[in-house]
């Protein structure tokens, strides 16, 4: 790369920063991000990262996807829907769930790519619009290619031949990598991606959504525990909730509160499973404010599933200092749940794992769950849109081997510095 691209890459701010933001230069890059959709901590990572650079483009396959109960906000993004052909095929795990899988397939990638003409490109999984960003690439070596990758080990190793082969490819038009927790970096590094492409950049947290008041202590007489999420059997309520009742006839001194806010097909069978000192609320889906509330009064968040690549509502439940109970299956959990400082980790497919991490949850004092309250909010402290934004700017700023003084490099990262032979 000449110097002058070098040069055109990073370009002083022409205008005042807001106070709260650090004093950085603008990034002279136009980012592409090709994406599913976009969801609520999307948007906000994406809102920070385009007051950090010249100009940002977001591709969409499809507004939502069709099981997701949300309305499309994309705030004051500069957002495209694309021509986009969906096909629906079965999930079926070996831990026992199904669920419907969308595959998206974004014909018009190559065509958008010719229309923007980026300088970068950060596309969302190691599918069909990476695929064509690849291609793209070829003809067009100046466009550094980025894949944003938010996967689970646990979860892709159950993936068919030909989307295994398909990645193999992919992974040769590919500039450089990203993970989100350690599930996804043990998975690149299963698919041979040298480290020096790496970085990880991970999930921020939606701040409307977590609950900043001071928790009181928990109650005295009655346990409360928060689950938000889908009822289905991939989210393991069932088995869950079948060891809480057994725990709650086991101790019948003790009162619970299940507060479920979500829907979903395992709602009646969940209905069956009250006991005399179990009571079980049902909330269906809630607005941001209730789920902000939920978070305020609960004493525990449990998270039992079978399978998640990442999973927002341990993080947000921990960021408004509800300690977890969260299964080791979720990627947020493995990455930042300690047990016995901030929460408890689980198996969900051994009722044992299950009905010991709620024992002991249960049986905590006040003093030490003040101490885990704490220890929640402290480990997620240093999460936030900003912090997501700012490790976006650090990749774009060593792809192209230029340090800033504005941004040191994440600490995450091996090297300061990328070889150029990656370049080519």
């Amino acid at each position: 790369m000449s110097n002058s691209r070098l040069e055109r890459w990073v370009a002083p701010a022409n205008h005042q920063r807001p106070v709260q933001e650090a004093a950085c230069d603008i990034l002279e890059v136009h980012a592409v991000v090709l994406i599913n959709y976009l969801r609520p901590h999307h948007v906000v990572a994406l809102q920070e990262l385009a007051k950090r650079i010249r100009k940002l483009s977001v591709l969409v396959s499809v507004p939502m996807e069709a099981d997701r109960d949300w309305h499309p906000e994309w705030a004051d993004l500069d957002v495209t829907i694309q021509k986009n052909y969906t096909i629906c095929r079965q999930w079926n795990h070996s831990s026992g769930f199904s669920e419907n899988n969308f595959i998206h397939v974004p014909a018009d990638t190559i065509s958008q790519l010719k229309r923007l003409q980026p300088d970068i490109i950060f596309s969302y999984e190691m599918g069909f619009r990476t695929l064509l960003s690849c291609w793209y690439r070829v003809f067009h070596r100046n466009t550094r290619l980025v894949m944003v990758g938010n996967m689970s080990d646990h979860i892709e190793a159950e993936r068919g031949i030909s989307r295994r082969c398909l990645r193999w490819i992919i992974k040769k038009g590919v500039d450089f990598f990203t993970y989100n927790g350690p599930a996804c970096r043990r998975y690149l590094e299963s698919l041979k991606i040298p480290a020096q492409k790496m970085f990880h950049i991970p999930y921020c947290i939606d701040p409307q959504v977590v609950s900043t008041r001071e928790k009181s202590t928990p109650h005295e007489d009655v346990k409360h525990l928060l689950y938000c999420g889908a009822l289905s059997s991939r989210k393991a309520m069932v088995p869950f909730v079948s060891e809480l009742n057994k725990w709650c006839r086991h101790n019948t001194g003790k009162s619970v509160v299940l507060t479920i806010a979500g829907s979903g097909p395992s709602e009646s069978e969940l209905r069956s499973l009250r006991t005399d000192n179990l009571e079980i609320r049902f909330l269906g889906n809630c607005s941001t404010n209730q789920i902000k509330a939920c978070f305020h009064l609960a004493d525990f968040c449990v998270y039992p599933t079978l399978a998640d690549e990442w999973g927002l509502v341990p993080i947000e439940a921990m960021a408004s200092g509800v300690p977890i109970l969260g299964s080791k299956y979720a990627q947020s959990v493995e990455t930042h749940v300690v047990p016995n400082v901030n929460g408890w980790q689980f198996d969900p497919l051994k009722s044992e794992s299950i009905f010991n991490a709620i024992d002991d949850a249960l049986h905590i004092s006040e003093a030490d769950w003040i101490g885990k309250s704490k220890a929640s909010r402290d480990s997620v402290a240093n999460i936030s849109a900003a912090t997501t934004a700012e490790k976006f700017c650090n990749l774009i700023r060593q792809t192209v081997s230029e340090e800033s003084d504005c941004v040191k490099p994440s600490m995450n990262h091996q090297s300061s510095e990328i070889p150029t032979r990656y370049f080519n």
